[in-house]
């Protein structure tokens, strides 16, 4: 596949499964806290946050690693990789899946939730499930194969949302416990959907190799520690506003959150379809090229997340009335200041992408840790101070240190320039624009 295709495929279905994914989880989200209570929704939204940071540590423990190593190899060398990342997978899932059930009436305490110990205790169950699901979705990105992906992603997300679309409609009385078991249901259908698309690659041993089972373990180890660390950095605003509020206050964020979901589409979209690349340039040691990749897809994100930034900062009050209605418009003030984050995410997303791809994946567990531990203290002290908007202050604050910190360690490795990644920001709207128009012309 030729370099442009290469961008223009993979960017095209890798957009377009964030995009679906999201729109549907954002219209089921307005379903939702029209559904249930504020106190019942922010319950949901303490389970979506925990089960979001498990699945995203599991998948960073496995991902980067196996995308890494199996990229160029031979099919021999790919059925070991494979084979020791899906035994490392299991035995990660299964240990998350008992702290899991431990932990269900503590962390149902802590949040003020008795609720929330029920619900986790029923995600824990699809737990095992996950685990051929997500060896499938690393294996389609390792292969290239994003319309696969984008297949299997949205065969979760369609049958969930129809759920929730069809409750509200007919008026059918749902609860918290139904609706985990519904999303259980979503899961395993995917599981399947993902099994069938990759029985071409899917190729394990019995035998499990040592070297590759160490390899795909001392990489993954940072990754997943990261990927850990990074969830509960996002989720740290709903975990302490429900430790130190209520639920009511976690619903309120989450409603905020829903918003600037909009930003992780481009964002973690041209992530994952530069890292393959990345880790490519990276091994054939084409340093400049690296260097250029970073600018470009940095650019690329800046030009989709920066227009965001200012409709936030400008129509906040009406997105809050749209999305959620007048119970949830005390958290206006919330968006307006996460809204920032719109600037500083892409910064601090690319730089750790590339620190994995040069092989710096601890460097970017300790940046990524130092953002949970002064983002905690932070958000803790301005939660005490303002109440709900503290909790905004102190993460914006965090990211942006994290960023602005990671982004100058990768100059060390690559010759990379802050004011060429904003050039390339803006070059994309002529493109853009031209774009849009050759396609009327045809038309």
């Amino acid at each position: 596949m030729s370099d442009k295709k290469y961008w223009l495929t993979s960017g095209f279905f890798t957009m377009m499964h964030r995009g679906v994914d999201f729109l549907l989880g954002f219209v089921g989200f307005m379903l939702l806290v029209r559904i249930f209570s504020p106190e019942d929704f922010g319950v949901w939204v303490l389970l979506i946050t925990i089960t979001a940071i498990l699945d995203m540590a599991r998948n960073g423990f496995i991902q980067n690693g196996m995308i890494k190593f199996i990229v160029g190899k031979n099919l021999l060398v790919q059925r070991k990789i494979q084979t020791a990342a899906l035994l490392l997978n299991f035995l990660l899932t299964l240990l998350l899946a008992l702290l899991l059930v431990l932990g269900a009436s503590p962390l149902a305490s802590l949040f003020n939730a008795p609720k929330l110990a029920e619900i986790l205790l029923i995600y824990a169950w699809v737990l095992p499930v996950l685990v051929f699901h997500t060896h499938n979705l690393v294996l389609m990105q390792a292969r290239y194969d994003f319309k696969a992906y984008f297949f299997a992603g949205i065969s979760k997300s369609l049958p969930f949302f129809l759920i929730i679309a069809l409750s509200y409609l007919l008026e059918m009385e749902l609860t918290l416990f139904a609706l985990a078991w519904y999303q259980n249901a979503a899961f395993a259908l995917a599981t399947l959907m993902s099994a069938y698309q990759v029985r071409k690659y899917f190729r394990i041993q019995w035998q499990v190799k040592n070297y590759w089972l160490s390899k795909v373990f001392h990489f993954g180890k940072y990754v997943f520690g990261t990927n850990l660390i990074s969830m509960l950095t996002n989720g740290l605003d709903k975990f302490l506003l429900g430790a130190l509020l209520s639920p009511v206050q976690v619903a309120l964020a989450n409603t905020a959150g829903r918003v600037m979901n909009v930003v992780e589409i481009p964002v973690n979209s041209i992530a994952s379809i530069s890292y393959p690349k990345a880790a490519e340039a990276h091994d054939a040691k084409k340093t400049d090229s690296l260097g250029i990749l970073y600018e470009k897809t940095l650019g690329m994100m800046l030009s989709l997340t920066g227009p965001f930034w200012l409709f936030c900062l400008l129509f906040a009050h009406y997105i809050v009335l749209f999305v959620a209605g007048e119970a949830y418009l005390d958290a206006v003030p919330f968006l307006r200041i996460m809204a920032f984050l719109a600037l500083i995410r892409p910064f601090d997303r690319q730089s750790g992408v590339f620190l994995d791809a040069i092989g710096k994946p601890f460097v970017n567990m300790l940046m990524v840790f130092g953002t949970f531990v002064y983002g905690a203290g932070l958000s803790w002290l301005f939660i005490r101070w303002v109440g709900l908007s503290g909790a905004a202050y102190g993460l914006v604050a965090a990211v942006f240190c994290t960023a602005f910190i990671k982004h100058l360690i990768l100059r060390k490795y690559l010759p990379i320039r802050f004011f060429q990644c904003l050039v390339q920001a803006f070059r994309m709207y002529p493109s853009m624009v031209s774009s849009v128009r050759e396609k009327l012309a045809r038309r």
